[in-house]
């Protein structure tokens, strides 16, 4: 799905080998030069679209998070080890926020194109690391045989629509590059853009994928296309035209598909309340 999130891998490598994980981003950062802790704005939050009620949640992926945790450490106790446990963190919803590329001013002063940490993010990362890894392989193999059984009785496969990750991707595709009144906002954006000193992209995807992002040199003129980026975005009403867009073909979807639709929502409330189950059986 576009809009993914790295935690159950996240949590596989700290299991396995005691390291903590961070959001990804455009580029390998430095310890110095650490994304910063930017929450999601109002305007990250209040992106929705229609296959987002077909979706984990945030709050979904960190409760099935901490329940194969539960799972994971009486395991490891029944085989003579042990581990802290995860804490809960406050997670905030906002699935689309970088659907468009970078749309919140802060972002774009503070990260540029980069992926910043949430605080929920930056919680869990000091969580991973205070709590350590596996001392030696035995417990290295134990995590790792530990974490695959316990993610099997949590994680629900029919959550994992394959059609509604391509139907995603279609529209998402399909509104990109065909919808005339996306386009049209493209159009608009680019002279937005050219009139503020920036290059001539194809569209915000692009700007946010150039090459130069990738050379630390580059952070200023990274930070200035950011910038000018989240103001022509804003000036144009391209963010609103494209979710525009998508929300019509979605929910078009939805409506052509309610079996598929309605069998992802049960598996996603199954997967909810065996992972609610777990996490308060230890309460």
């Amino acid at each position: 799905m576009i809009a993914g999130r790295w935690a159950r891998g996240c949590l596989m490598l700290a299991l396995m080998s005691g390291a903590a994980c961070a959001a990804p981003a455009p580029s390998a950062v430095s310890n110095a030069n650490e994304p910063p802790v930017i929450d999601p704005s109002a305007e990250g939050r209040a992106l929705r679209l229609p296959f987002d009620a077909y979706k984990r949640t945030e709050a979904d992926i960190e409760l099935a998070e901490r329940a194969v945790d539960v799972l994971a450490g009486q395991c490891l106790r029944q085989k003579g080890y042990s581990q802290p446990a995860l804490p809960a963190v406050t997670v905030v919803e906002a699935p689309n926020r970088r659907r468009y590329g970078v749309i919140e001013p802060l972002v774009a002063e503070q990260a540029g194109y980069h992926a910043p940490l949430t605080s929920a993010e930056k919680e869990r990362e000091r969580a991973d690391r205070a709590r350590g890894g596996p001392r030696d392989a035995a417990e290295r193999s134990a995590a790792h045989d530990c974490l695959q059984g316990s993610t099997g009785r949590v994680y629900v496969d029919a959550a994992d629509s394959p059609l509604l990750a391509r139907l995603e991707r279609e529209i998402f595709e399909e509104t990109r590059t065909k919808d005339v009144h996306v386009r049209s906002a493209f159009d608009a954006w680019r002279s937005c853009m050219r009139v503020r000193g920036q290059e001539e992209y194809a569209d915000p995807l692009a700007a946010a994928a150039d090459d130069r992002w990738q050379d630390l040199k580059s952070a200023q003129a990274e930070t200035a296309a950011a910038v000018a980026d989240v103001a022509c975005k804003k000036e144009t009403d391209l963010v609103e035209v494209w979710r525009r867009a998508e929300e019509e073909l979605q929910a078009a979807a939805v409506k052509r598909h309610p079996a598929e639709f309605g069998e992802v929502r049960q598996a996603l409330e199954k997967e909810r309340a065996e992972a609610a189950r777990i996490v308060q059986s230890t309460r």
